[in-house]
């Protein structure tokens, strides 16, 4: 129950996030908001979870976004592993401990997808917009995961209050 409406809640917020944002010419404050649920289930909800939230909203946002094809699959997927690797080695007291978590991920996330294009096309023009972009999105990330992180405290505060 709890995996289905956290999905829920991530693609909600993922096709706010494309359909609004694409108005705004500001490439600058792009968060990517599907860190944080993937963060979340596999921190606390486990590996099974974690890897059936990453692997839908990659796909969801593999759909509405232009990007090579498999690349955010890829680069989830990888978040993924990452996250349930350190799992044990690192500790979310806090929303906020969560949000340098998602900002760190958020980094990470970008120069794998540098690494797959390089590695894949050898493309290496779009390095320098990739790199310009990487800490003030992962900045923005960690700072709208503090708002997730208690979004998703306060669903679990009314579904644990109703069951």
């Amino acid at each position: 129950m709890k995996i289905s409406l956290y999905i829920l809640t991530g693609i909600i917020l993922l096709t706010i996030e494309s359909s609004l944002l694409s108005f705004f010419p500001v490439e600058f404050f792009k968060p990517d908001l599907g860190m944080p649920f993937v963060i979340y289930t596999t921190f606390f909800l486990g590996p099974l979870p974690g890897f059936i939230t990453s692997l839908l909203i990659s796909i969801f946002q593999e759909i509405l976004s232009n990007a090579p094809h498999g690349s955010i699959i890829f680069t989830k997927l990888s978040i993924f592993l990452l996250a349930t690797f350190m799992k044990s080695k690192l500790y979310i007291d806090s929303k906020y401990s969560f949000s340098y978590i998602c900002g760190g991920s958020a980094v990470v996330e970008s120069f794998l997808f540098l690494a797959l294009s390089v590695l894949s096309k050898g493309e290496t023009s779009n390095i320098i917009n990739v790199i310009f972009y990487t800490i003030p999105n992962a900045i923005f990330t960690g700072f709208v995961s503090i708002f997730i992180f208690s979004l998703i405290e306060s669903l679990n505060t009314k579904l644990l209050s109703k069951e």
